[in-house]
């Protein structure tokens, strides 16, 4: 347990703003509140949850800003504690000076994510919804924040909750087992293992959804890639819809890896324009370490778009694009058809080794949005079913393998004909596991990693 001290932070993103927003929790808001915020109109006490006007004053009560104070009393708040925020205007240094009169008062500086983690500690909220709050605050597309609520609002809490509890009713058949088994009492072997089923299946959905999850979470790297002067760079321009990256006629002139994030339909994308790739032996010293950069971002990628130039025959370079990274989950872009075609989409085909060839002028802007279609078909985003909560946390996927795991040991024991006992300590080993991902079982090395990744005011 946590000492019951009181913290306060700036809650709202450094810079410039309307609002700004401290925030105290602990058993020492209300005499804050009291000691630093003078309200407009006379009142006989703080009600709890009413938004107040007045001043902000030192505590030598010399006016610092004008603003607005909510008191939110424990256990009716985000912390379960007492909760005071001071609504000031957005200006760093006047939040900064409000932050040092609240420290003055009596409360501590809190820690990152220290909100957060007072919340899980007092029951508010469990731990992968705890988790979601980073998510939320971090998502980058309507999606990944849609994805965020659903967690933060307990659907992947409340799906583990009926896995734990099949577990544990299996658990029980086993133990019945055990305590009557001097009377001849048998659970039947069919019942035992539809109930284990139970337990497993929902968990193998939950770890088939984490690639889907990642990509929401975290973005796809879709890394562009083909010899130089293709139009790579004006592909990246043209998906990002503004000029990010340098383009001239002359061969070569990207040598580095620019990496840019972009909406695709609601899916983040991190789009990698490269280097040209070409022979080696032929670069000169700044193109090699471009060109080993490239290969960098193709190790990381999830998909590659292979540029061609559609206006040029295929060449060894071409060959060589598309034959390095055959086996590669790839698109082949069919650029510059806006030029005298050369390059034919059906030549394209024979060599394409049965990837997907989109036609597109980057220069017009044409075939872009089939381009975007299909780079969404070949990650495989098609979204999950709304009732099924998706994986976006590794440390959730660590603990539910094992729990699947332990699940497959008891079946294998079932199945075997061994003691009960035995099999019962597979399944308990599973309900631990599933416990870990909510919080039932957790340790303080776990929490402090978890809540180190928030930020201050959280």
């Amino acid at each position: 347990m946590y000492a019951q001290d009181s913290i306060a932070a700036i809650a709202t993103p450094p810079g410039q703003g309307g609002i700004g927003i401290i925030r105290i929790s602990g058993p020492l808001a209300q005499r804050i509140a009291t000691l630093l915020f003078v309200r407009s109109q006379v009142h006989d006490e703080w009600l709890s949850h009413h938004l107040y006007h007045g001043r902000i004053v030192d505590v030598d009560g010399r006016a610092i800003d004008e603003g607005l104070a909510v008191l939110m009393r424990a256990p009716r708040s985000f912390t379960g504690e007492d909760v005071l925020e001071l609504h000031c205007h957005g200006s760093p240094v006047g939040l900064r000076r409000v932050l040092a009169c609240v420290l003055a008062a009596g409360a501590r500086h809190a820690e990152p994510g220290e909100f957060t983690k007072r919340a899980f500690l007092n029951g508010r909220i469990d731990l992968t919804q705890a988790e979601a709050v980073v998510d939320m605050v971090r998502a980058c597309t309507p999606a990944g924040a849609t994805l965020a609520a659903g967690q933060l609002s307990g659907q992947l809490s409340n799906y583990l909750t009926r896995v734990r509890e099949r577990a544990i009713q299996l658990k029980a058949l086993l133990e019945a087992e055990i305590d009557f088994s001097e009377e001849d009492f048998h659970v039947g072997v069919e019942e035992v293992l539809d109930t284990l089923a139970a337990c497993a299946t929902p968990i193998e959905t939950l770890l088939d959804s984490y690639r889907h999850g990642k990509i929401l979470r975290d973005g796809a790297r879709v890394v562009i890639i083909g010899k130089p002067n293709v139009g790579k760079s004006s592909l990246l321009n043209a998906l990002l819809g503004e000029e990010r990256a340098i383009v001239t006629p002359i061969a070569g002139t990207t040598r580095d890896s620019i990496d840019e994030p972009v909406d695709f339909d609601g899916l983040p994308v991190v789009l990698s324009d490269t280097a040209g790739l070409r022979d080696v032996a032929a670069a000169e010293t700044v193109e090699r370490i471009g060109m080993q950069r490239t290969a960098e971002r193709i190790a990381e990628a999830q998909l590659l778009l292979s540029v061609l130039d559609a206006s040029t025959p295929l060449d060894a370079l071409d060959e060589m694009v598309l034959q390095e990274h055959a086996s590669a989950a790839r698109i082949i872009v069919l650029n510059k058809i806006d030029l005298p075609r050369v390059l034919l989409e059906v030549d394209v085909r024979r060599v394409s080794n049965g990837h997907p060839v989109v036609p597109v002028s980057a220069e017009r802007h044409t075939g872009l949005a089939e381009l975007r279609r299909v780079v969404l078909e070949q990650l495989g985003t098609t979204a999950f079913p709304r009732e099924t909560p998706v994986l976006t946390n590794l440390r959730h996927v660590d603990a539910l393998r094992k729990a699947h795991t332990s699940l497959s040991c008891a079946r294998e024991s079932i199945v075997s004909r061994q003691p009960a006992d035995l099999v019962a300590v597979d399944v308990q080993d599973a309900i631990d596991h599933i416990s870990t991902v909510t919080g039932a079982i957790t340790s303080d090395e776990i929490l402090d990693r978890i809540f180190s990744e928030f930020c201050i005011g959280k």
